[in-house]
């Protein structure tokens, strides 16, 4: 029975590989496809083979970037420390002894005559795919340990460990909860005397990390040597050597740099491997119930992302309170609105939205206006603008209530007494309205907090009309970046409906979304681009006539009104190309 197992889990594998190479026959994989291999050798693998000055060839070991050798067992220190912390903190969260079956599995072999013990290995063996290419993904990420001077192979081999040590760790807790807290096995004297005195020991160790371990001051942090040896100093104080042992056996093949110091470090940290295997696989507790719980539950995410909703909650999310008040009359836009934020949370309504923006210019009013907290105003400032970048760069990627969720129902769409430009709109008319509101609720914390450092410089009154020409220009520049991934939607539907499944995984998925973002960008940017210099034409002459005031009103009218005019010639275009549609055809297999 072993042998069948092993024999389902290779072929398994060896089928998946070949649906992956058998779909490159279609050109949107193989497109997607080179375009992240190039994406991996420019970002990766090209610098990671990019000759270093100083080291010689074939030795990629001792680069000449690496730090110095005496700063390794440092490193190894505190790789060990978090790995400790890693470990420790899976123990404060019981949770029942669960294996990561799919359904298929579980409804083949959870019936068939198969030993718990074997349905463990198999498990086990299943989930080492999985940690051995995240162990690659690492190993390339991280550019080969450079720093550190770690041969590649001691890097890839030492992440496995590490990472193999980890979900093997966890696994044993769940077990070990799910013993502990099973009535028929354990009795509840027994239960209050393990985690009591587990929690003791708890307590002793952080009353004598506490005790053992001084406080730094401003020498300690002089210099990096000084700061290198009060970590080392922490690191040898108390009870840390002795809980940090067993860690520096599991990390130390990692920050290995030779052979001999390699095998030796190995031996260790393959015992300490095989002492966790034993410990999961000869451990006895019943986890199918929970497994199959958390397969259903896996199963509902899935199809849920695969229908576009990237939360994989779909199937059991409500309708919450209606946005606002829908009148039997009207515009149809409207009601797709309506209907749209009716699958938002409830905080995207007008009286929350109201109360939230008080409560946020208010607080960002008070910390701007206190001499103390000048830190927490240049923060608020700093998360502020990286909301304003990013609502307007990602936003459109992550607000998908439009053309790109409604894709599958686009025949019914169709049969509505309205334009195709009418349905574009309604159906663009949510994410516009949530990412605008985000955009103002960002700028009205930043705005207040602009009035320290450099913006000294600049008069109250310029700041307040550069940041209304940020609020009057986001809603037009948002809208064009809406546009665009709902412009692929029905441009390119089989693309969008392969890109939209967010358990879809693969070089080839990556690339298709590599494309579709750099895309955008370059389309967004050829739409400004006009805008900018209309933009700039007003200013100079506002400037000339009646001042700066005037010159940047002229522009951002100007700017706004191109922009506005740009998106509304693109939806009655795309409208003419939704009405053409046929999904039936389009997303033929």
């Amino acid at each position: 029975m072993l042998g069948a197992l092993w024999y389902l889990r290779v072929t398994s594998i060896a089928g998946r590989i070949k649906s992956r190479v058998r779909r490159l026959k279609q050109p949107k994989y193989l497109a997607g496809a080179v375009v992240g291999a190039l994406y991996f050798y420019f970002v990766f693998f090209r610098r990671a083979h990019a000759p270093q000055i100083g080291g010689g060839p074939g030795d990629p070991g001792s680069p000449a970037d690496a730090l110095p050798a005496d700063l390794l067992p440092l490193f190894g220190e505190i790789g060990a420390l978090m790995l400790f912390f890693l470990l420790a903190m899976n123990w404060f969260f019981p949770r029942r002894a669960v294996l990561a079956f799919s359904e298929p599995e579980i409804a083949f072999l959870f019936p068939a005559p198969v030993s718990r013990r074997m349905l463990v290995h198999y498990r086990l063996l299943g989930a080492q795919l999985g940690i051995v290419f995240t162990a690659f993904i690492f190993t390339v990420v991280f550019g080969r340990g450079r720093g550190l001077g770690v041969h590649a192979w001691y890097q890839f081999i030492g992440w496995w460990l590490i990472l193999a040590l980890v979900n093997l760790h966890f696994t044993g807790t769940t077990f070990v909860y799910s013993r502990l807290l099973n009535r028929s096995i354990t009795t509840v004297r027994r239960r209050v005397i393990t985690l009591g005195t587990g929690a003791a020991v708890v307590l002793a160790l952080i009353v004598w990390i506490s005790l053992s371990v001084r406080l730094p001051t401003q020498t300690d942090f002089s210099s990096a040597s000084a700061a290198a040896s009060y970590v080392t100093e922490v690191l040898h104080a108390g009870p840390l050597p002795w809980l940090l042992a067993i860690p520096k056996l599991a990390v130390a093949p990692y920050f290995a740099t030779r052979p001999g110091e390699f095998a030796l470090a190995m031996i260790p940290a393959l015992i300490l491997l095989a002492a966790h295997y034993f410990w999961v696989a000869y451990t006895e507790v019943a986890f199918e119930e929970a497994s199959i719980a958390r397969a259903e539950k896996r199963s509902a995410r899935r199809r849920a992302s695969q229908q576009g909703d990237w939360r994989g909650n779909a199937a059991v999310r409500k309708a919450g309170t209606p946005p606002f008040e829908l009148g039997s009359a009207g515009r149809p836009e409207l009601a797709f609105l309506w209907k749209n934020l009716l699958a938002t949370n409830a905080v995207f309504r007008p009286r929350p939205i109201l109360v939230l923006a008080a409560i946020l210019f208010s607080a960002a009013q008070w910390v701007s206006h206190r001499p103390d907290l000048a830190a927490l105003s240049a923060v608020i400032s700093v998360v502020g603008a990286v909301v304003l970048v990013m609502t307007v760069l990602l936003g459109p990627q992550i607000a998908r209530l439009d053309l790109r969720t409604d894709l599958a129902n686009a025949d019914i769409l169709k049969t509505y007494p309205l334009r195709g430009w009418q349905i574009v709109l309604g159906e663009l008319l949510t994410p516009v309205v949530i990412l605008t509101v985000v955009f103002w609720l960002a700028l009205l914390i930043v705005y207040p907090t602009l009035h320290g450092g450099a913006f000294e410089r600049i008069p109250p009154g310029l700041r307040g009309e550069a940041v209304l020409a940020l609020a009057v220009l986001a809603p037009p520049v948002i809208t064009l970046q809406v546009f665009l991934p709902n412009a692929a939607t029905v441009l390119f539907p089989a693309w969008v409906q392969a890109t939209r499944d967010r358990t879809e995984r693969g070089i080839e998925v990556l690339g298709q979304r590599l494309i579709f973002v750099a895309s955008q960008l370059l389309v967004t940017a050829l739409a400004i681009l006009p805008a900018l210099l209309v933009g700039a034409l007003m200013f100079l002459i506002g400037n000339l006539i009646a001042g700066p005031a005037v010159g940047t009103a002229l522009a951002v009218i100007a700017m706004a009104a191109l922009l506005g005019f740009e998106a509304w010639l693109g939806i009655r275009w795309l409208g003419n190309r939704f009405e053409a549609l046929d999904v039936s055809s389009e997303l033929r297999p």
